[in-house]
């Protein structure tokens, strides 16, 4: 038959190959213009996305091409990611705060690598999105590749940016899934906690759920979760502008994203994560009760850590006793707990001092001025006539080391050098001495060892080299370290007459005290004193008398008479939290209205500051006569009462009396090393 009509042969073939070819152009037409999925429309699109690390030729197209979907994450309970992988150090760097949710969990904000070259913003997806997206049939690779939305993009960045429920196996193995970053992104956000890794435990606050958040709702076993801290809670975000641009410079590397918190660490600028008074409480009955997260157990066990585990037994299990004539019940956290401490503390204590260590900056007390409670403490505890001293080392329960902090600062501190590290090294040097020399600081790695300090450094100069250690120091700043539970809170008083440190104590009647508030101080002193001024000073209000520097006065009788007659005494930082206006307030009668967020007042552990003290938040200022207006006369008077009630407590005596400013800094300590104490 073929033989017999090869041409008609030929033809019906032919017919049959131009139908095919007809038939495969209307498919290719009808899948391009019937908006199919982008899967099978993306195999025959005709306009292609060059990939450069380097951001060179960015395409742009005039089509309205559909929008890749954002990534999205849980709000609550995110897991931690581990990736250690990291990218080039010389991209450019694009801070983008942290956002937290209702629960003060942080959140990472949803970011497309579209955004890092547009800043568009892309749409958040739901939880209910990404349970879809995890259970959604295999996409081919050519589709992962060819839908990405970015005109630059890494291939790596298209291997770590798929949400899509197609995963390589290397992606479900690091948990990628969940995160639109790059390598090089992941690597900048190291200060948050990951999953392989321990919490760091150089950072002086720990976050709460501060972390690159990922689908998985459950963090790994083997990971221990941190105490949430409260600080986060106020943490406010900052959102970018949909419809800012950023300009491409030729031959620049693409940028890195980065999260970091609203304000730098250690900032001297208001700071949104703001602990309350409330806040300090919860988190001081966290740490009690975390105590072995705080102390180390010591190598080996001596005879006055078990009298130290019989008195924390008897602390703790205290009888009710509120009657006491020379403690009022309000003014403590709880009584009859501080008065069993105080009476054991006094029955059982022994402190050794160190000797080696040569002048001036150990052993050599300031007596006054403003760094007058680091030395009047020093003088007392070294005193011959101490009974809490003993000369054998080896019925000690707490050990003092006798420098002092602005005898250091004065002695070592290269003028304008901005660096302390011989300040530290100086310390450092000091510890690796008598660890040498003694047993005493290994068997704990310092636990059973305390400092008193009150210059502004001492927590930056002493944060690492005395981790384990109990300080005592006036800027007890929660964000510069300070640990609830182990660390105590200094007085920091302003002692004029050395010989007479209790000159002028006292102050007018409540009712012989005309003035609403006073504040007087150097204006140009921290941020925070300009505001105040600004709100209320140069006499805005009758009522509020806010100045910047008095004029001075012999005997600075001005400031004294203020005091004296004013109903509140406003206590505003300067640039540190810690005030010598605080304890002047008490001093002279006067309610102390404390305006410093993160403060910590002094013997946090033992007061009941609310009760004879008013805290104002920063942010408040503008209210601060409204607020003060808001306290009625009966409850002002009580306020008064307390605050003269409370005065013992912050006097200096030549010779130490009961219940004085020496025995209560001593028995923070003493309080504080007995509640971790654990064997």
């Amino acid at each position: 038959m073929r033989r017999e009509f090869p041409g008609q042969w030929k033809v019906v073939e032919s017919r049959r190959l131009l139908w095919l070819l007809g038939l495969t152009f209307a498919l290719i037409v009808t899948f391009q213009y019937i908006e199919l999925p982008n899967t099978i429309s993306s195999l025959f699109s005709s306009t292609k996305f060059p990939f450069s690390r380097n951001g060179d030729g960015e395409h742009k197209s005039s089509r309205n091409l559909a929008p890749a979907m954002a990534p999205s994450f849980p709000q609550k309970n995110a897991s931690l990611v581990d990736d250690s992988s990291g990218g080039g150090g010389d991209d450019e760097e694009v801070e983008v705060d942290k956002i937290f949710d209702s629960g003060g969990n942080a959140t990472a904000p949803t970011v497309s690598p579209s955004q890092v070259k547009e800043n568009a913003t892309a749409p958040n997806v739901s939880p209910s999105q990404v349970k879809e997206n995890a259970t959604a049939t295999n996409v081919s690779p050519s589709q992962v590749k060819e839908s990405a939305p970015a005109p630059a993009v890494s291939p790596s960045q298209v291997k770590e940016s798929a949400p899509a429920p197609a995963v390589s196996p290397s992606q479900e193995k690091e948990n990628a899934t969940a995160t639109n970053v790059s390598p090089s992104q992941e690597k900048e956000n190291a200060t948050a906690p990951v999953a392989s890794a321990k919490p760091p435990a150089a950072l002086p606050l720990v976050k709460e759920n501060a972390t690159a958040p990922v689908a998985s709702a459950k963090p790994p076993a083997s990971l221990p979760i941190p105490n949430p801290s409260p600080v986060k809670d106020n943490a406010t975000s900052h959102v970018e502008d949909k419809n800012s641009t950023k300009t491409n410079v030729p031959g620049a590397s693409p940028p890195v994203v980065r999260f970091v918190p609203d304000v730098k660490e250690y900032s001297k600028t208001p700071d949104s994560r703001v602990m309350s008074i409330s806040d300090m409480s919860k988190q001081l009955r966290r740490n009690r009760i975390s105590h072995n997260r705080l102390a180390k157990k010591p190598k080996w066990v001596t005879k006055p850590d078990l009298e130290l585990l019989q008195a924390k037994y008897e602390i703790e299990n205290a009888p009710i006793d509120d009657k006491d004539p020379l403690l009022y019940a309000p003014l403590y956290r709880n009584v009859s707990t501080f008065k069993r401490s105080y009476e054991l503390m006094e029955k059982m204590l022994k402190v050794y001092v160190y000797k080696e260590g040569d002048k001036p900056i150990m052993h050599s007390p300031i007596l006054r001025g403003i760094y007058a409670s680091e030395g009047w403490f020093m003088k007392l505890i070294e005193s011959n006539n101490n009974k809490f001293v003993t000369k054998d080392a080896s019925k000690a329960h707490l050990f003092y080391l006798p420098f002092s902090s602005r005898m250091l600062e004065v002695t070592l501190y290269v003028q304008d050098s901005h660096s302390h590290r011989n300040l530290v090294q100086y310390l450092k040097d000091y510890i690796d001495f008598i660890s040498v020399k003694y047993p005493f600081w290994n068997r704990t790695s310092g636990a059973d060892h305390f400092l008193a300090a009150c210059h502004d450094w001492a927590p930056s100069e002493t944060r690492n080299v005395f981790a384990k250690s109990i300080r005592a120091l006036c800027n007890s700043d929660v964000k510069e370290g300070f640990v609830f539970g182990k660390d105590t809170s200094l007085p920091e008083t302003f002692v004029r007459d050395p010989k007479k440190p209790l000159s002028s104590i006292g102050g007018k009647s409540a009712s012989q005290r005309p003035t609403l508030a006073f504040f007087a101080g150097k204006p140009d002193h921290g941020y925070l004193r300009p505001i105040l001024l600004s709100y209320w000073g140069n006499n805005k209000d009758p009522d509020l008398k806010i100045f910047g520097k008095l004029p001075r006065t012999k005997g600075n009788k001005n400031y004294l008479q203020f005091m004296k007659t004013s109903k509140y005494c406003i206590c505003a930082k300067g640039f540190e939290v810690n005030s010598p206006r605080v304890v002047e307030a008490i001093f002279y009668d006067c309610v102390p209205v404390i305006i410093s967020d993160n403060f910590v007042p002094p013997f946090f552990e033992v007061l009941n500051w609310e009760a004879f003290a008013l805290f104002v938040a920063e942010k408040d200022i503008p209210n601060l006569k409204k607020i003060l207006m808001s306290v009625s006369e009966r409850r002002y008077r009580q306020m008064q009462m307390r605050v003269k009630r409370v005065q013992k407590h912050f006097l200096w005596h030549v010779q130490p009396e009961k219940y004085d400013m020496f025995h209560m800094i001593l028995h923070s300590v003493w309080f504080n090393r007995v509640s971790q104490i654990s064997v």
